[in-house]
């Protein structure tokens, strides 16, 4: 278990130009596997046992120049998927991806936005002020069970109107998502399916995916999504018999897609393994043209028990099946997020600079001019995002532990479960165990160089004991 940490964590070696810098962040993420509370870096300090003095430096470390957040990103996009099994249909990596709304009151934070939530959850405000965070993960799988391994979490800023017009200044949400499931998709080096909410059923989705075709001519990117419920589509027009004059039709009946499920005589029956059960299914598919691309998209209307739903695919190649089986596995990504939030703390900073001016309510925060001023401000983005990417690393770490050293957790696992609903443990689980494991450990791992220099940092053990004059 160890060794697999050891061996991840020297892949990031080439990612920092000094070697104490990627010293300091094999602390930060091996800390944050193991601390218990949510304090930010003063968890990981009590956590591992370390001397109080290493605290700023540790800091420090969220502004060094000695790195670069995206190369993080990409590198250990590759070495998950290297140390682990992911979920592959019709030869490509499924990846999922979705938005989630981080709560931020902090006046002096950068990028700080009023949100809108549209979640069916009555706890949760309509709107908010914090930060829009895009998630793409893979699907880990031991083939009996499936979960949600992230890959790449980035900040992401919706784009403001220019000035007299209706048009946004930059990429809008939906189409900075796709740019980013693009680069997830290079640093894999494989084509994806990607597995997207309602929210992505756009053209400027499709567009953005057109745009990921590389110079052999492969479309990287292909997208599968539910349809909104007042999609309309068309036909395709049957060629004239006899040439008229004008242009031919380029749309041919009107189709209100959710309006065929009053008569399912045309549905295939089959059964289906859905969210780890066996499901009864009836689906239909239909390649029909979308009039915001002007092009034939794959429609598949699915009903179960649960209900019914329209799903999209920009791939009309792909089965039916598959375009049901890949939707399925998009909630996953729900319960990744549940987990990093809750039980990893990853979006529990407070990362600030003085060089911002204090920011009004439900306002936006004015830049300063001053080239030192935006550096310092630049800086406080770059450890919010540091913070993050440690947290996800570390998150995914955790994740290809419960899968391959399962046993190992559950024979160390110090708590009590009563009822063990998989064979997998969760991420707290593999989270609890590892922090015991670890103090015992850690005279023994001295050998490893990923834990070698974390011994001389520990603080003496009488240090509580110690009288203050």
């Amino acid at each position: 278990m160890f060794q697999l940490i050891n061996s991840i964590l020297l892949d990031f070696r080439k990612s920092f130009k000094r070697e104490k810098t990627w010293r300091w962040f094999v602390v930060l993420v091996v800390g944050f596997m193991v601390r218990i509370d949510l304090r930010g870096v003063t968890s990981v300090v009590t956590a591992l046992g370390l001397k109080p003095s290493v605290y700023h430096t540790m800091l420090h470390f969220f502004r060094s120049d000695a790195y670069r957040t995206r190369e993080l990103s990409e590198t250990w996009t590759k070495t998950a998927i290297k140390h682990c099994h992911v979920k592959r249909i019709a030869g490509r990596v499924v990846l999922l991806g979705d938005h989630s709304k981080v709560s931020k009151e902090g006046l002096r934070m950068p990028d700080i936005q009023i949100l809108h939530q549209d979640s069916q959850n009555s706890g949760k405000p309509k709107f908010i002020e914090g930060h829009n965070y895009a998630q793409v993960s893979a699907v880990i799988t031991n083939d009996a069970v499936s979960r949600s391994l992230p890959l790449m979490t980035e900040l992401q800023v919706s784009p403001k109107k220019r000035e007299g017009t209706k048009e946004k200044d930059g990429e809008s949400l939906v189409s900075q998502m796709v740019t980013l499931t693009h680069r997830a998709a290079q640093a894999i080096g494989e084509a994806a399916y990607v597995a997207l909410d309602a929210y992505y059923s756009s053209a400027v989705a499709w567009t953005a995916a057109d745009r990921t075709v590389t110079e052999e001519g492969v479309k990287l990117i292909e997208i599968v999504t539910r349809a909104q419920t007042n999609t309309v589509v068309f036909t395709v027009p049957e060629p004239p018999k006899k040439r008229k004059r004008g242009q031919p039709k380029k749309y041919g009946e009107k189709v209100f897609l959710y309006g065929l499920f009053a008569n399912t005589s045309r549905f295939t029956k089959t059964t289906m393994t859905l969210y780890g059960k066996p499901t009864e299914v009836e689906y239909l598919c239909l390649d029909l043209i979308w009039k915001p691309v002007k092009k034939l998209v794959r429609f598949v209307l699915a009903k179960t028990d649960s209900g019914y739903c329209v799903l999209m695919s920009s791939d009309l190649n792909l089965a039916p099946q598959d375009v049901i089986f890949i939707y399925s596995l998009r909630f996953k990504i729900e319960t990744s997020f549940d987990e990093q939030k809750n039980d990893m703390g990853c979006f529990a900073y407070h990362f600030w600079t003085s060089a911002l001016a204090k920011r009004r309510r439900w306002k936006n925060a004015d830049l300063p001019d001053d080239a030192k001023l935006c550096k310092r401000i630049n800086d406080a983005k770059k450890a919010t995002d540091a913070f993050v990417c440690l947290n996800t690393i570390a998150t995914g770490i955790l994740t290809i532990i419960a899968f391959s050293h399962n046993r190992e957790i559950w024979q160390r696992y110090p708590g009590y479960i009563r009822t063990l609903r998989s064979v997998v443990p969760t991420v707290a689980t593999t989270k609890l165990t590892l922090s015991h494991v670890l103090k015992v450990s850690l005279p023994i791992l001295a050998p490893l160089p990923a834990f070698g220099f974390i011994t001389p940092l520990l603080r003496e053990a009488d240090y509580l004991f110690l009288v203050v004059a």
